[in-house]
């Protein structure tokens, strides 16, 4: 039997059909100009040396009708005094435990109950004054987008790119588009995207509770890009609003590279594929991963990292031991989607094996495993 727990988190997938005209409705609506209140809330865990940046940025936002919580996950750092001393302005929900990313966000969005949109940001984040205006604009014009996403610069690289949306994939979930490239012509262009980085994400309230929320089991990494995904899969849609400007230090909010980081990030991208695709995708997407797998694990050894070894061992013996729960949710989602892997493809929002290889393969030289 599935734990009730399991079945909480999976039973609001059941109620998927009431957007599915979404995909081919025409956007024909006009931006709002009542500013409906919007929830700004920012993650944190002992990032009181993050706050200081973030909170001066969201002071000065064009858009008026906003409220700023931080979502703390039990920090000792003395991060909630810092708040109450400097920015009484801002809401706290404080939790007595780091109950992770997703699960922090889950119960966050529950509370909030005078909203209809919320903002996922980062704590390692700056933003510019017309964010949230950029934001707003492109999920009230269309009540089919359910997610957008920011265009995310390097933080002490700001020319160049940490995300201009994520393209989803078979084989390893996901990547970043434009990563730790120049920032250009190409990447200020308002698109479709199969996921919007969770560093800086607009969601409608009602369709984020709906349709599952986060998958807690991800604690964290993957969490973004599996909602995401679920969300086109049920007939929303998913946009990248490049006049939305962060700067993220990436890789601040959880720290730098870690063993937990890279069990964490192979666990999840595996479940998220696994979940997601449809059998014969599904099929092609473990077909490819596998090598890639084990050329993170050959390069690890090289360079003596054991521990990464252990690590990336680990991420496919927890698939392996809990292949039932994945799979029931996996049989809920592909009951009710209602768009197919090719329509995903054909419009761009997921990506081809082979744009997922060359991905890999420019990023594999990389140590990181950052959100």
């Amino acid at each position: 039997m599935i734990p009730e727990k399991q079945r909480q988190i999976v039973k609001g997938l059941l109620d998927c059909y009431s957007m599915t005209k979404c995909i081919h409705e025409n956007e024909n609506k006009t931006f709002d100009v009542a500013m409906p209140k919007i929830a700004v809330m920012v993650i944190n865990l002992n990032g009181k040396h993050h706050l200081t940046n973030c909170l001066d940025s969201l002071q000065n936002q064009t858009y008026q009708n906003y409220d700023v919580y931080v979502i703390d996950n039990g920090s000792t750092d003395g991060s909630l005094m810092y708040i109450k001393e400097n920015y009484p302005w801002v809401k706290i929900i404080a939790f007595t435990k780091n109950l992770g990313f997703a699960k922090a966000y889950n119960e966050a969005v529950k509370k909030l109950t005078d909203t209809n949109f919320v903002v996922f940001l980062n704590n390692d984040t700056k933003v510019d004054n017309t964010w949230l205006s950029a934001l707003a604009e492109e999920i009230f014009q269309d009540d089919c987008v359910v997610a957008v996403g920011s265009k995310l610069r390097l933080y002490y690289s700001p020319t160049l790119l940490h995300n201009a949306g994520t393209k989803i994939s078979p084989v390893n979930g996901g990547f970043d588009i434009g990563l730790f490239e120049k920032d250009g012509e190409q990447f200020s262009i308002r698109t479709y995207v199969g996921a919007t980085c969770g560093a800086s994400m607009l969601v409608r309230r009602d369709v984020f509770l709906k349709i599952g929320g986060f998958d807690e089991t991800y604690f964290a990494f993957f969490e973004d890009v599996d909602f995401c995904w679920r969300a086109w899969l049920y007939g929303y849609k998913v946009v990248y609003a490049p006049a939305s400007v962060v700067y993220h230090e990436r890789g601040g909010s959880f720290g730098q590279k870690s063993e937990l980081g890279i069990f964490l990030g192979g666990r999840n991208q595996l479940i998220t594929i696994i979940k997601n695709c449809q059998s014969l995708t599904l099929l092609a997407g473990i077909y490819f991963i596998t090598p890639i797998l084990m050329a993170r694990v050959v390069l690890s050894l090289k360079e003596k990292r054991l521990g990464d070894v252990f690590a990336t061992f680990n991420s496919v013996l927890y698939i392996l031991k809990n292949l039932r729960e994945i799979f029931y949710k996996r049989q809920i989602i592909q009951r009710n989607r209602v768009i197919s892997d090719r329509k995903l493809l054909s419009m761009g929002v997921m990506a081809t094996i082979s744009e997922t290889i060359r991905a890999e393969l420019r990023l594999l030289p990389s140590k990181a495993v950052e959100t």
